[in-house]
């Protein structure tokens, strides 16, 4: 394999060009917050979507619009010319991209179609990324991977890559062992995660992957008020103000959250649910029934300041995830993160990174996936000791401020992004 050209001083360290699927997404917030952290330190910051958000999405950050790429399909004009000066000029790279997707995907047709139909577009994006130079940084160790591997076969620009959760999980050992040796360093959000890459990368690959948690911009979170103190203390034992967020999807466990509110006799509890979803309507059917005293409330999507409020004003943060299936997962589901920083004890299961942060009877509490017994048993222990749930949520907010700081996360991944690019990479296979 060809070396990659290396980013030679700090200079070029500053031009950071993003590649994503799309771009923003409601769910991935902590891609904006590193990009407008990434920002503030001065960087030159371009992020290239493959696809194009739609509906309300196309209106999250307008502020980024200044220095967001996106294409049409095939036929766009500038698509066309881009291809077709790409493969007059560079016949041979541009035939071994495409010959080198074949070679990534001919297990798994779907995803050939899918590469394939994003090359074209990313053809146009390498001609702006090389005429830019600096870095180029994949989000998703999915298609922007490889989408990440053909722009750096048409411009020798180096390229590096965060890898998150089920891009991870879901993607066949043998891909990740291919795409892990030709980029010059991998970014991973938990530790979980950071074990799991080394045990599959060839042995001289595994130092160039790192962990980088996400971090939070703890301007936003404050301390709780007095007043919340004073609810707990006063009168009847008010119920249980419960939150969850997340896309209503398998991996999330919500219908085992349901399922353990049926168990909550003699306890008043109120839990929100922030999220849409495939499984809405299920969850909809399972929440039929539920005793005296408690009650699930459907909120859908919601913004991401309203969230915020919701986490502020809740007693406990329930995070049940699960494997999926099909062995999709969650890593450390950032809402956790900003759920702790607003000082809500949690009850999140052990599965993936979720154990780096819920910490068991500290910064809340840790219990089993998939088991509805244990989080009813959790949520009761929570609303009758009112003062152990305080004392939780004032540590998983010391947690979070002590480790999670955005600033310290974006210094650390720009250090990791210095190293990857100026010292000389392990040789790919």
């Amino acid at each position: 394999m060809a070396r990659h050209d290396q980013a030679t001083d700090g200079e070029a360290i500053r031009t950071v060009s993003y590649l994503l699927s799309m771009y923003p997404e409601f769910h991935e917030t902590f891609v904006a917050r590193e990009v407008e952290a990434l920002r503030r330190t001065g960087a030159d910051i371009a992020v290239y979507s493959l696809k194009a958000p739609a509906g309300a999405e196309h209106d999250l950050y307008p502020e980024h619009r200044a220095f967001l790429h996106q294409a049409g399909f095939l036929l766009d004009r500038r698509v066309l010319a881009a291809n077709a000066l790409q493969f007059v000029t560079s016949p041979v790279r541009y035939l071994s991209a495409i010959g080198m997707l074949i070679g990534l995907y001919r297990k798994r047709p779907a995803e050939l179609v899918k590469a394939l139909a994003s090359f074209p577009k990313t053809v146009l994006f390498a001609r702006s990324i090389r005429a830019r130079g600096g870095i180029l940084h994949a989000h998703w160790a999915t298609i922007p991977a490889a989408m990440g591997l053909v722009i750096n076969r048409l411009t020798s620009v180096p390229l590096s890559l965060t890898a998150h959760a089920w891009d991870i999980f879901l993607t066949p050992e043998d891909e990740l062992r291919y795409k892990i040796a030709r980029v010059n360093g991998v970014v991973t959000c938990t530790g979980f995660n950071v074990d799991h890459l080394k045990c599959l990368a060839d042995a001289g690959d595994r130092d160039k992957i790192r962990l980088n948690y996400h971090g939070l911009d703890l301007a936003r979170f404050e301390d709780r008020p007095a007043a919340d103190a004073a609810r707990a203390n006063g009168g009847e034992r008010p119920p249980l103000r419960a939150l969850a967020v997340g896309r209503l999807v398998e991996q999330k466990g919500f219908v085992h959250m349901i399922r353990a509110l049926k168990r909550m006799t003699g306890v008043g509890v109120e839990l929100a649910i922030i999220g849409e979803g495939p499984l809405r309507q299920a969850l909809e059917d399972e929440a039929k029934g539920l005793p005296d005293g408690v009650a699930v409330h459907f909120l859908g999507r919601r913004s991401h300041d309203e969230t915020l409020r919701r986490m502020a004003e809740a007693d406990v943060f329930v995070a049940p995830s699960v494997i999926a299936g099909n062995g999709d997962r969650d890593g450390i589901p950032n809402v956790i993160l900003e759920a702790m920083a607003s000082g809500a004890a949690i009850v999140g299961t052990a599965v993936s990174g979720i154990p780096e942060v819920v910490l068991d009877g500290e910064t809340g509490l840790l219990i089993a996936p998939g088991e509805p017994e244990a989080i009813a048993e959790a949520l009761r222990r929570l609303a009758e000791d009112p003062d152990a749930r305080r004392r939780m949520g004032g540590k998983a907010r010391r947690f979070v401020v002590e480790r999670f700081d955005m600033d310290g996360n974006i210094d650390e991944f720009l250090g990791f992004l210095a190293e990857f690019h100026t010292a000389e990479p392990s040789a790919g296979p």
